[in-house]
């Protein structure tokens, strides 16, 4: 398997930059209400692609993605006891 580069962005850059994002949707939305053509139509697509983005960090830094465990490890981390295995009775 593939291993992963681990460039993985901590959780408060995601709610600041998730944040960010979509309040400068927010303010390009309010700046195509005056616009006519054009502007308008870059001001628009300049919202809905900020405002995407920022529901993307948004919700990767509030639902952050669990780490699948390593077979072979012998550490349990916390949160295994959820989730009752057979093969770890004798452990």
């Amino acid at each position: 398997m593939a291993k992963t580069l681990g460039l993985r962005t901590s959780k408060a850059t995601d709610l600041t930059s998730g944040t960010l994002c979509v309040v400068l949707g927010f303010a390009a939305f309010l700046l195509s209400r005056g616009r006519d053509g054009f502007d308008k139509g870059l001001f628009q697509g300049a919202t809905v692609a900020l405002m995407v983005l920022g529901a993307y960090l948004l919700g990767s830094a509030m639902w952050a993605r669990r780490e699948t465990p390593d077979p072979d490890s012998e550490h349990e981390r916390p949160g295994d006891d959820d989730l009752w295995l057979p093969s770890r009775d004798d452990r």
